[in-house]
């Protein structure tokens, strides 16, 4: 088997570099967007590769090289990240940079990979899998810098929320269930009025106007048959509810030079 030194790197093109022809136009462009804003607004460099094949070297040796031989994020503060998609080898790796290892970590990477990326990828949609993936990436950058990148890549517009391995519907669901234990138990005086107005507002504000339908309906019903219920607790999120910008204007001029930490995580598809 070759040695890493006689493997051959291709150049970087700029933050999205398609070298197996996988991504759509359009998502392209939004994915240069909002690699370039990110870099932009945090300083955190994202680089989106993909290739045919790793071959001979497997996908983490093959994403560490990468990022070493074009120097992802900038010198000194080691702040790159690499979405790396093999598609012949059907692997993708998420590396991280030695900067940011305490705020993307192995296993948030893992989950990134497993909740937007791979069901996206078996279903043949290399596109949505990538660009999910990078905007979650890119939601943890900006909220742990206490960042707003702007709405127009805000979560429900990039199908954060379609995929259904997706937690964050569950966590929605899971909430209005229990906000609807807490509106009931205010409900022995008027119980379908309580229970109406208080699901359709608890609803409507965790999922909308359907969830506040939804929560009216059964608040409404409910109540009549409750009387007094304790109180719930309320669920968390995953990804998604965070938000991106468009791009602010500038072009790619090449990476910083920056250093992995050799973090990260892979999956299969």
């Amino acid at each position: 088997m070759p040695t890493t030194g006689e493997v051959s790197f291709p150049a970087a093109k700029g933050f999205v570099n398609d070298f197996a022809g996988v991504i759509e136009p359009d998502a392209a462009k939004k994915l240069d967007n909002l690699c370039a804003i990110l870099d932009q607004k945090t300083g955190v460099e994202l680089a989106i590769v993909t290739v045919k094949t790793v071959a001979p070297l497997d996908s983490k040796t093959y994403a560490v090289k990468l990022f070493e031989k074009w120097g992802i994020g900038k010198k000194g503060k080691d702040n790159g990240l690499l979405l790396l998609v093999g598609v012949d080898d059907r692997r993708v790796e998420i590396e991280v940079g030695y900067g940011l290892e305490g705020t993307v970590n192995d296993a948030l990477a893992g989950q990134i990979l497993d909740v937007y990326v791979v069901p996206r990828f078996k279903a043949g949609d290399y596109s949505g899998g990538i660009y999910n993936g990078a905007a979650a990436l890119a939601q943890r950058v900006a909220e742990a810098k206490n960042i707003e990148l702007g709405e127009e890549y805000q979560g429900k517009n990039m199908g954060l929320e379609d995929d259904e391995e997706s937690w964050e519907e569950v966590w929605w669901i899971l909430g209005i269930i229990g906000l609807m234990f807490v509106a009931l138990a205010f409900s022995s005086v008027i119980p379908g009025l309580w229970g109406l107005a208080f699901g359709a507002f608890f609803g409507f504000s965790l999922a909308g106007i359907i969830g506040g339908v939804v929560g009216a309906i059964i608040g409404f019903v409910l109540s009549f048959f409750i009387k007094s219920i304790p109180g719930g607790g309320s669920g968390g999120g995953s990804f998604g509810g965070g938000s991106f910008g468009g791009f602010g204007g500038g072009g790619f001029g090449g990476f910083g030079g920056g250093r992995s930490g050799g973090g990260g995580a892979g999956r299969s598809w």
